[in-house]
């Protein structure tokens, strides 16, 4: 017999048309909380060039099944991958990667994943880098010391503090260089 994706070990065996877990109180199969006309309407937008409009679909989907109070994993690994399929088909969309990364990031400290957080500040780096856009540079980069600054304190117990703030800087000098962000 099926089991509740949110009870512990030992919640009661379900039966598969089950809609609401007895023990918990919310649907306890991977999916169940999906609206499959959200995936339709992303398709929708994405056929009509509005990648934004897809992303936007997407991201909220994956951010509703990665919330504390209803993390499907199952269900989570599938959106983010339909979200990446839409990255690879149209790499024009660097701004959403970005933020599609910080999420992740922002996702994986919360959990305790602070190794696997960073690397994503890091690929958020480097995609913002790959296209030259120092304002997402400085949003990476003032994202991930805030988290920083709450693990670790002041500046000076952050680790590569110095080398992102000279980073920052020079974003900064070359955008008053230029004169544009």
């Amino acid at each position: 017999m099926p089991e509740c994706i949110f009870c512990e070990e030992d919640g009661p065996d379900l039966s598969s048309d089950c809609e609401i877990c007895p023990d918990c109180g919310v649907p306890p199969f991977s999916g169940m909380m999906f609206n499959p006309e959200q995936k339709e309407e992303a398709a929708r937008l994405e056929k009509e060039d509005d990648f934004g409009g897809a992303f936007s679909i997407l991201s909220e989907e994956w951010k509703s099944h990665t919330d504390v109070d209803y993390f499907d994993e199952k269900m989570a690994e599938t959106i983010e991958s339909w979200i990446e399929n839409l990255f690879e088909r149209h790499p024009e969309m660097s701004a959403q990667r970005v933020e599609f990364c910080l999420d992740k990031m922002t996702l994986l400290h919360f959990y305790g994943a602070h190794n696997e957080a960073i690397d994503f500040a890091e690929k958020a780096i480097r995609i913002a880098k790959d296209v030259n856009r120092f304002d997402l540079e400085l949003e990476v980069i003032d994202a991930h010391l805030s988290i920083q600054r709450r693990r670790y304190g002041p500046a000076e117990h952050i680790p590569d503090y110095v080398l992102l703030k000279e980073r920052r800087q020079e974003i900064e000098d070359l955008i008053q260089q230029n004169g544009e962000l």
